[in-house]
């Protein structure tokens, strides 16, 4: 039983009982009897409250003993009305009906008033003059419409309460299902624009290599072309997979809304350790690697591939022609990723775009997996950036 509940029965119990000493000596030890009866009966009155209120009757029949019949009603008018009944669209607006819930309380205030009012025998002479009448009427009603009044908005605000609980949480299933058709019209939107605009790109680019490579008069243009061409299908590849990726349900089969999780389920990771080798090799031959890790968890794999790429895009960005080296090994149930590079060649390269957001997605898939990445400058002029995941 909560607190708040038990010190109002102990208090009420304390006042009937405090009634019961106080009107001691207006009747006999029978009457004595049935007030402690009435007032040990509202021990039970949440739990019988029904039996609890016929045990009060005999007490209220006394004349002077109201307290506990009157708690007794109230917890009966409190237990729930059942006033409302749902429309067609299980609406409960609608208009009020009479319940058995409601024919079982206007029983028992009918009961409180007619006991209360019937001059029994052994309440001794009574005066049926208008003026004691009149009050007598008037004092049955109050005994039994106040606690039934009290009683009946209880049970409503609990009912309204239990509404707005009911209501907060439609909203927030309802913002939830929105906020998900906002991802997903974004995500689709997103596919669309990588389809029809950067894959049209890619396959120019790769067409017009491929062109390149059978026209070209020198072995060294048309290996340069093929490469180009190749690359253009390496990334064609990756493009359609996360098109794919985009189009997936935003809610997987485990009720998660995460599309990461989601994408990780339902599509392969893309490449790993399987493929840093070749990665490496055709990077140029300024970069030396070494891929000593086996045995790791798909995620694990692809983000590590990820960071070396982006890693080599920024050399070849910022530090053209600068020795770099690759170490991907595992440890301890980590793996530790580390690429570093001197400082950039005597000839600098084309400038390249960059949107500056490399390093921020390569901070965004270690901490997506529980790890780390650390990236910045060196004293002699490099750059680093090494990463910790867990393998396990």
């Amino acid at each position: 039983m909560r607190l708040r509940p038990a010190v109002l029965d102990a208090a009420l119990i304390a006042l009937s009982a405090t009634e019961v000493w106080a009107t001691r000596s207006m009747g006999g030890s029978l009457s004595l009897a049935v007030a402690c009866t009435a007032t040990a009966a509202l021990l039970v009155r949440r739990r019988f409250p029904l039996l609890a209120f016929a045990a009060t009757l005999p007490a209220l029949s006394l004349g002077y003993v109201w307290l506990a019949p009157m708690a007794a009603l109230y917890q009966v008018a409190s237990g729930g009305t059942g006033r409302t009944a749902p429309d067609a669209n299980g609406s409960t607006r609608s208009r009020p009906r009479v319940t058995p819930r409601m024919w079982v309380i206007g029983g028992c205030a009918a009961a409180v008033a007619v006991v209360s009012f019937v001059p029994w025998p052994w309440l001794g002479t009574i005066d049926w003059e208008p003026a004691p009448t009149i009050l007598a009427l008037l004092l049955s009603a109050l005994l039994a419409t106040a606690p039934t009044a009290l009683g009946l908005l209880s049970s409503s605000r609990r009912e309204l309460a239990a509404r707005l609980a009911e209501l907060a949480a439609s909203r927030e299933r309802e913002a939830r299902l929105a906020a998900e058709q906002a991802v997903v019209q974004e995500r689709a939107r997103l596919a669309r624009e990588m389809h029809d605009t950067v894959a049209h790109h890619i396959s120019l680019i790769a067409v017009q290599s491929g062109a390149l490579e059978v026209t070209a008069r020198s072995q060294e243009a048309r290996d340069a072309a093929g490469a180009v061409r190749e690359l253009s299908r390496d990334a064609l590849d990756e493009l359609r997979r996360m098109v794919g990726l985009l189009r997936l349900p935003v809610t997987n089969a485990s009720g998660s809304s995460d599309p990461a999780d989601t994408a990780g389920r339902a599509a392969p990771a893309g490449p790993g350790l399987a493929e840093l080798p070749a990665l490496l090799a055709t990077a140029g031959p300024t970069v030396r690697g070494r891929v000593d890790a086996g045995g790791c968890p798909a995620p694990v794999g692809h983000a590590a591939y990820r960071i070396v790429q982006e890693s080599l895009t920024n050399v070849r960005k910022h530090a053209t022609g600068a020795e770099t080296e690759v170490d991907v090994r595992l440890t301890g149930g980590r793996l530790l990723v580390s690429v570093r590079n001197g400082p950039p060649g005597e000839r600098p390269g084309p400038l390249l775009p960059s949107g500056g957001h490399g390093l921020a997605g390569l901070r965004e898939r270690a901490a997506q997996l529980g790890g780390t990445l650390d990236a910045g400058a060196q004293p002699d002029g490099g750059f680093l950036v090494r990463a910790v995941l867990p393998a396990a």
